[in-house]
């Protein structure tokens, strides 16, 4: 071998190891800014939903409101305008937070009644089941193998809420392997399992799978997904396939984020907070007195100081807590029973039963039951309530979403 022969080998040898320098390089760079712009996955929203989650808006939470401010006139229940809603709606989930949140506008009901309570609730079904169907209108995309069509893990994503992404491999992949994909918003895994049913999957599981379906939520009650975060979960789904060999099958990036604009304005105009306040008068509010009201009717003092009624599979149907936000003591300055529209299962049985404590407790404690501006409203305001309510519940209905449902409450959170 001549000089000049060597000499073109080293030149050469050296111009690889520069390409596969540079690669390297530029593949660490791609981790690093990837994992700084999303840190961590989003935990599991119907388990692990952090407390005091609200939209994110400038403008005022959007209630039903009360206008007719004259003395003795009778109040009238303004129709939403959904172009005016901000996304900012306080949520309250099953634990509840230990600190109450600003409190919305609220309903009085003015009739009379006995001190002694029962709530009438026998056109209400506590354990409402979710519907199936709703979870069921997968995409062409997303075909689904009939001999698991039932796997409940199958429900636990949508491509009607989520962007999926369908990995499969010739080689089995490690639940281990997977590694926390870039992400906003709820993050869930299934995949097929050897014995061809689909799970979640766990990574500190030794199964293995050769497909795995890997979806983001589209929108939740902080908005919609932004297109920097779609970018950054597509990059990472990627990558880790490309670093199993394996094959990806996404959905079209600008029909989801469409998507979930769509999705998340509609749940923003069905996304409701109602509360029924009782201020004290020139005396505290006598919380015994409350107590003894509350746990007549089956209501349980939770650890963060309010009084909660649940449904017998522990649903939170509402809740009654201080004006003020603090926890409840020997006496209160003001009390208010909230009721979240889209997470309580039951509907309107369970805003009758809210609304009979609340006159209920009003003519027990001898106060009166008004909105946040002080005014009082009287039975018609109330009927006109209810009657809004239901035309929210029967387009949620419209829309296949239950309310107080697993997709009700991944969305409301």
């Amino acid at each position: 071998m001549t000089d000049t022969q060597l000499g073109a080998l080293i030149i050469a040898g050296g111009f690889v190891g520069a390409v596969y320098a540079y690669n390297l390089w530029q593949e660490y760079r791609y981790k690093k800014q990837a994992n700084k712009a999303f840190a961590r996955n989003q935990d599991d929203v119907l388990i692990n939903t952090p407390k005091n989650m609200v939209r994110q808006g400038d403008s005022q939470r959007l209630e039903p409101v009360l206008v007719g401010a004259a003395a003795g006139e009778d109040h009238e229940v303004a129709q939403i305008d959904e172009d005016q809603y901000a996304p900012s709606k306080i949520r309250y989930d099953e634990d509840m937070p230990d600190d109450i949140p600003d409190l919305p506008p609220s309903y009085h009901l003015a009739y009379a009644s006995e001190p002694q309570y029962q709530p009438d609730v026998a056109g209400y079904t506590p354990d409402v089941a979710l519907d199936n169907a709703e979870l069921d209108e997968i995409d062409e995309g997303y075909p689904i193998a009939d001999e698991v069509q039932d796997t409940p893990a199958l429900s636990l994503i949508d491509s009607t809420l989520d962007f999926i992404a369908e990995i499969e491999s010739e080689q089995p992949i490690m639940a281990s392997d997977l590694p926390p994909f870039p992400a906003s918003k709820r993050v869930q895994i299934i995949g097929l399992n050897q014995l061809s049913q689909w799970e979640v999957v766990n990574t500190t599981s030794r199964n293995r799978y050769q497909q795995l379906r890997i979806a983001l939520q589209l929108a939740d009650r902080q908005g919609p997904i932004s297109q920097e975060s779609l970018n950054a979960f597509y990059m990472g789904v990627q990558q880790f396939a490309d670093e199993q060999g394996a094959s990806v099958v996404f959905p079209q990036k600008s029909a989801k984020l469409a998507a979930a604009q769509a999705l998340d304005e509609f749940c923003a105009s069905v996304d409701v907070l109602i509360g029924l306040n009782l201020p004290a008068g020139a005396r505290p509010i006598p919380m015994e007195k409350v107590r003894l009201h509350a746990e007549q009717i089956g209501m349980v003092r939770a650890n963060d100081g309010t009084f909660q009624y649940r449904n017998a599979a522990g649903k939170l149907l509402f809740v009654l807590a201080n004006q003020d936000q603090t926890p409840l003591m020997a006496t209160s300055k003001g009390l208010t029973l909230l009721f979240d529209v889209p997470r309580v299962p039951g509907g309107l049985p369970v805003f009758d039963a809210l609304v009979d404590f609340a006159q209920s407790l009003s003519n027990s404690l001898g106060l009166a039951l008004v909105d946040d501006n002080g005014k009082a409203l009287n039975p018609q305001s109330l009927a006109n309530i209810r009657t809004q309510l239901a035309e929210l519940y029967e387009r949620m209905d419209e829309r296949g979403i239950v309310p107080g449902s697993a997709t009700a409450l991944r969305l409301f959170a």
